[in-house]
């Protein structure tokens, strides 16, 4: 089975109008998420062995919170080409970095934006609860986590789909002290 861990980076600030939008950082809404969101990984045994992530500013951002939280063991690839990707692109540079890495990975993140996220999250969540499917179509909120695990043997396959697992948002996650 392999794992694919879908994380729209967290809430980013808006007050500086004149910085360039892959030069954003996260406000202090998106700090704590991005760590909420790691603690839920971490406790929940779902860190994942590869994380491709995008190039932006706010992405290594909620990436090193997320990291301070779950640990540091997974291997990361930054990719520009995940930076405002839609689905088919995000796929691409995901299985590029899977094809290249030294031992196949069981559970993979990217680390991305929407709406390219939130597309692929939808494309590939061929069945799950009804409820969370309900939830997952509605919106990808910041900071959001789709769990989609995949039958395959192969990442090749992962264009197939699988099954949505979890889709979490921060909000429903207690606030760490």
């Amino acid at each position: 089975m392999k794992r694919l861990l879908l994380l729209r980076h967290a809430k980013s600030d808006w007050s500086d109008e004149d910085l360039d939008d892959h030069a954003r950082v996260l406000n202090a809404r998106g700090r704590a998420a991005a760590t909420r969101m790691g603690r839920y990984i971490k406790e929940n045994g779902i860190a994942p062995d590869l994380i491709v992530c995008s190039t932006a500013t706010r992405t290594r951002e909620t990436l090193e919170l997320l990291r301070e939280e779950v640990g540091h063991d997974a291997k990361v690839c930054f990719d520009r080409g995940l930076y405002l990707a839609m689905p088919e692109q995000m796929l691409d540079v995901a299985l590029t970095h899977i094809d290249a890495a030294e031992t196949e990975p069981d559970c993979v993140m990217l680390l991305a934006h929407n709406p390219g996220t939130h597309s692929l999250a939808l494309g590939l969540s061929h069945s799950g609860d009804a409820q969370v499917l309900t939830t997952l179509q509605r919106k990808y909120p910041t900071a959001a986590l789709a769990v989609i695990e995949c039958d395959a043997t192969d990442w090749a396959d992962l264009p197939a789909g699988g099954h949505l697992r979890e889709f979490v948002m921060p909000r429903a996650l207690p606030d760490i002290s």
